[in-house]
């Protein structure tokens, strides 16, 4: 019941799999892309499926910071679709040479189950498209009762904007009463220091020091 692994490297020229677990492990752990070049390198194929190794960035956490590591990641693609498949997310058993040779198999092995997922997926939605063209075509049964409730909440706004203008109008009103209170009070205060002032400007009666001489005749 094991599936057969004809896994083709560009740089290995060997079938065996410790051999190919073992490029494939340093791969994983060393690859670098060079300077100016793309992030993403073909390194063989299986079964029709392009195999490749590609560099990421990961983001970690660091006593709050935000700091970045880059890893390698193993996929296969297809050449029709377009789609990659990973195994362990990309990333290969480091410890067993023979397990790390199989990871390409394991990830293109995912395709029958996808298929059957997604097939039935589009059983499902071809099933309910009839039905959903009915309700698109429905009329709308609650179209009278949406229009009044739109008449309602309109007369409610003007109603709430109307209320809103005679607040001002009032608190304009009751600013405008206290501004003339505070001048009213301000004139008498005026009035009241002119007064005192005009009084203090009056003469004096002058009063003589001295005793008035009396002549008996």
């Amino acid at each position: 019941g094991a599936k057969a692994n004809p896994v083709l490297l560009n740089d290995v020229n060997s079938a065996d799999p410790e051999i190919l677990g073992k490029y494939l492990i340093q791969l994983s752990s060393t690859w670098k892309p060079g300077h100016e070049e793309s992030d993403t390198m073909k390194i063989g194929s299986l079964y029709g499926f392009e195999l490749f190794v590609r560099q990421q960035r990961e983001t970690y956490d660091d006593n709050g910071m935000f700091e970045y590591h880059y890893k390698n990641i193993l996929f296969a693609e297809s050449k029709d679709s377009g789609i990659k498949y990973l195994w362990n997310q990309g990333h290969i058993n480091i410890d067993t040479p023979r397990i790390a040779a199989r990871y390409f198999i394991n990830a293109i092995d995912r395709v029958n189950a996808l298929k059957e997922k997604y097939e039935k997926n589009l059983q499902e939605f071809e099933q309910n498209i009839p039905m959903l063209q009915q309700l698109v075509v429905k009329p709308f049964e609650k179209e009278n009762e949406l229009a009044q409730f739109k008449k309602d909440v309109s007369k409610l706004e003007r109603e709430i904007s109307i209320k809103i203008q005679e607040n001002q109008m009032k608190q304009h009103e009751v600013a405008d009463e206290i501004t003339v209170d505070l001048k009213l009070a301000s004139v008498i205060k005026m009035d009241a220091k002119d007064l005192k002032l005009e009084k203090s400007l009056l003469p004096k009666k002058q009063v003589s020091k001295g005793k008035e001489k009396r002549i008996r005749i």
